[in-house]
């Protein structure tokens, strides 16, 4: 991925300056993996391809919000997936009306872009990793990061739902975030963002 990451920026750059097709280039690299990871989320292959779209349009209006400083291209890219689905996990929450109680959503199967082998592999080895960093954590950490990154809880509302102090609840996740960036390492940190 490394050595992408320059091609990666001119993309970026060509974006900026309204190149569709460096858009359509960026779409056709990512979509499918950043498809994969939007739709462990939400579960739902008609809304996890919405959002992929979304996720590209946003790319298209907030390229030049782009920091090199901040991350890769990719690590950019895959947080803007990853909250967009969170967001519209907590809009179809709300929808709802209620909290999902049971969101130990770290054991879920991978589901693959339009069957692509490739990015089922992909997706398979980023899940098997982020569930492997996940047991290097104490049970309360676990509980946590699981509630706000697989399940899409705010703070306050794991806080609520685990009957526990707030700044008890953004300690853990702050603890967790350090030990799971730390167990992944770094290439791990280029495609998986714990943007909570």
């Amino acid at each position: 991925m490394s050595q992408q990451a320059p091609e990666d920026k001119q993309l970026l750059a060509s974006i900026v300056d309204r190149d569709l097709e460096a858009l359509e280039s960026l779409h056709a690299r990512y979509s499918g993996r950043v498809f994969a990871h939007v739709i462990r989320v939400l579960r739902d292959p008609g809304a996890a391809e919405e959002v992929t779209q979304d996720v590209f349009f946003n790319v298209w209006r907030k390229a030049a919000s782009y920091s090199a400083l901040r991350g890769s291209v990719t690590a950019w890219l895959f947080t803007i997936a990853h909250n967009r689905a969170i967001d519209e996990l907590r809009r179809r929450r709300r929808q709802q009306s209620h909290l999902q109680h049971d969101a130990d959503l770290s054991n879920r199967p991978s589901e693959a872009a339009d069957g692509d082998p490739t990015e089922y592999a992909k997706a398979e080895h980023e899940r098997s990793q982020i569930k492997a960093a996940l047991t290097t954590l104490r049970p309360e950490q676990r509980e946590v990061v699981v509630l706000a990154y697989f399940g899409g809880f705010t703070h306050s509302e794991i806080a609520n739902h685990l009957k526990q102090p707030l700044g008890t609840v953004k300690t853990r996740i702050r603890l967790a975030i350090k030990k799971l960036r730390v167990a992944m390492g770094p290439q791990a940190q280029e495609s998986v963002d714990f943007g909570i």
